[in-house]
């Protein structure tokens, strides 16, 4: 994952959705790196009476973003030796 277009994508879908704030925009950043891969934090801005509806529809614009780009699912290889 191109991490920079990651963060464009979804920058770019959080402003689509409703009743999200242009100001203070949204923040989309690396908060941390894994085995996995960058960690990204999403926080868009909204009033509480739309809290909900914000937070499930920027988790749906986090998977249309990703799925739309092709983004591979991160796995988890295990290695089992039998003794």
């Amino acid at each position: 994952m191109d991490v920079h277009d990651a963060i464009r994508r979804l920058k770019e879908a959080l402003a689509k959705i409703p009743n999200v704030l242009q100001q203070p925009a949204p923040d989309v950043e690396i908060i941390d790196f894994n085995a996995r891969g960058p960690v990204l934090g999403v926080r868009p801005y909204t009033h509480t009476d739309h809290y909900w509806q914000v937070y499930f529809d920027t988790n749906k614009a986090i998977a249309d973003a990703f799925g739309a780009a092709g983004y591979p699912v991160p796995e988890e290889h295990l290695h089992m030796r039998s003794a």
